[in-house]
């Protein structure tokens, strides 16, 4: 395992949780802001995405250019992610900057006025985007298997064009106000601590208000093994997503679960690569990964083929889903296995802003670096028993979705 770096823990005067990692050898820091603005929490669709990408596009007293200059000028940048469960702001600045730097960053963001102007190029922009992605046989095949897996819950929501008709810039405002104004977030600074850090924290950020972390509430669905094969005529190709849904990192059989999906897709010389790419030449690549989410996770095989090719892939994923449930790992494959995901968690923990990335994710599973103790722990009493019984558990084709979307002509049969 990695040598973390032990973060510390400062608490602001409104009881803002900051945590730090320090290290490196540069004069350099990143700050993150880590908001509960996913696009879960919205009303209505588009709402999480537009206020995240437009968060740093004006003030009253200042046009996103003068924004975008005034941080340029000091070698600073932002950067915007956002994911079902998370919004992400991140300030990128040199040390000596920080105490100029950071004033811009945050009238920026706690005082954004979404610019009609600008709401509308942004939007153009995502529903060219929307547009272009709908006809592509991978993206249509995504958004129908997170829509049966989670019918019921908004990580099964995809968006449609109307929805580019129906949002605001009041809505967005509305989102606005009540998950980055009044919001629940953490602070994380990764690199160098700036001289008077600290300090200069407070008084930008120790009078935000700010809310009490909500209770999670984990999300159970029944299995699904519904097969839908959706026609795209014309399609070269076939998109196939083969999966259900399962639990997060709280499950005890998680990290064994994960494991499993590496041997059979997770990496380059995985059983799927092997067969389906380098034996078949079927694919450019195929993958299988099984991913934590606050209030789930699931499983899930993806991967776009030959059209003509359609039908044995499928015949070639189950089968080696089949070898997982009937045959007992080798001792050097759990071997290789092993170095490749230790190997991984050490790329992964390569240095301050990395660590502070890895803690981000930690806390949102409601743990800490201790996860990986746990997680090295149960690599080193890996048995290829207890992982066949694993697959005969959650790997029967009885509880796998399948979707596959393509030619009509690939299909054995349509069912919609």
């Amino acid at each position: 395992m990695p040598k973390f770096l032990q973060p510390k823990e400062l608490c602001l005067e409104n009881g803002l949780e900051v945590y730090t990692i320090e290290g490196g050898g540069q004069d350099l820091c990143r700050l993150d802001l880590v908001f509960q603005a996913g696009s879960k929490v919205q009303n209505k669709a588009l709402q999480a995405g537009m206020c995240n990408a437009l968060l740093f596009e004006g003030t009253l007293q200042k046009k996103g250019e003068e924004i975008h200059e005034s941080l340029d000028f000091y070698g600073a940048y932002t950067q915007l992610d956002i994911n079902p469960d998370r919004a992400v702001v991140s300030l990128y600045t040199l040390n000596q900057h920080f105490d100029k730097v950071l004033p811009i960053f945050i009238d920026a963001l706690k005082n954004a006025i979404f610019p009609e102007d600008e709401f509308k190029v942004i939007l153009a922009q995502k529903k060219q985007s929307f547009i272009i992605n709908s006809e592509k046989v991978e993206f249509k095949a995504r958004n129908a298997f997170f829509k049966t897996l989670f019918e019921d819950h908004s990580y099964g929501f995809s968006v449609s064009l109307e929805d580019f008709e129906n949002i605001s810039r009041e809505d967005v405002l509305d989102f606005y106000d009540q998950h980055y104004k009044n919001a629940s977030f953490k602070a994380y600074v990764a690199g160098l601590m700036p001289v008077n850090g600290e300090a200069i924290l407070n008084e930008y950020l120790g009078n935000w208000q700010v809310k009490k972390t909500p209770v999670i509430q984990e999300y159970s669905s029944e299995v699904k093994n519904e097969k839908i094969h959706i026609a795209k005529e014309g399609a070269l190709q076939s998109a196939i997503r083969i999966g259900r849904v399962c639990f997060n990192s709280h499950h005890q059989d998680y990290h064994r679960l994960k494991f499993l999906s590496v041997v059979l897709g997770g990496y380059f010389g995985s059983r799927l690569m092997s067969n389906i790419r380098e034996d078949k030449g079927l694919t450019y690549g195929i993958g299988a990964m099984c991913v934590h989410q606050e209030e789930s996770g699931y499983f899930s095989i993806s991967t776009e083929v030959k059209g003509e090719g359609t039908q044995l892939a499928l015949q070639e994923i189950y089968y080696e889903l089949k070898r997982l449930r009937e045959e007992l790992i080798s001792d050097d494959e759990l071997s290789l296995v092993k170095n490749y995901i230790m190997g991984q968690v050490l790329k992964s923990a390569d240095g301050p802003f990395a660590q502070a990335s890895l803690l981000k994710n930690m806390h949102v599973q409601g743990v800490g670096f201790e996860f990986y103790d746990t997680y090295q722990t149960i690599l080193n009493n890996l048995d290829a028993k207890a992982l066949r019984d694993l697959a005969n558990k959650y790997f029967q084709e009885k509880d796998l979705c399948e979707i596959v979307v393509g030619n009509s002509l690939f299909f054995v049969t349509s069912d919609q």
